[in-house]
């Protein structure tokens, strides 16, 4: 996370006020860039997750049953990962 410092009067007190963020000190006032928002957890990203630990299951049975807590732990209703406990 990088450090923000206004431009104005160097305070590094910068708060977020919804669609932008201002400085404590000054009242400086910044937009927001599409780079500063909250990145968002990829609902994409958690499916190839699962996908890759029910593969893990399928090719060790041995651990299938770590792995399908893993997988639980994403997603507490999939019925293929209750299979392998």
């Amino acid at each position: 996370m990088k450090m923000v410092v206004c431009e104005n009067c160097g305070s590094t007190e910068i708060v977020d006020m919804g669609g932008f963020r201002m400085c404590s000190y000054c009242r400086t006032r910044y937009l927001l860039q599409q780079s500063d928002a909250v990145p968002r957890a990829s609902h994409m990203a958690l499916n190839d997750d699962i996908a890759r630990l029910l593969q893990k299951c399928r090719e060790n049975p041995r651990e299938a049953s770590r792995y399908a807590n893993l997988i639980l732990d994403i997603d507490p209703n999939n019925a293929e990962a209750r299979r392998y406990l």
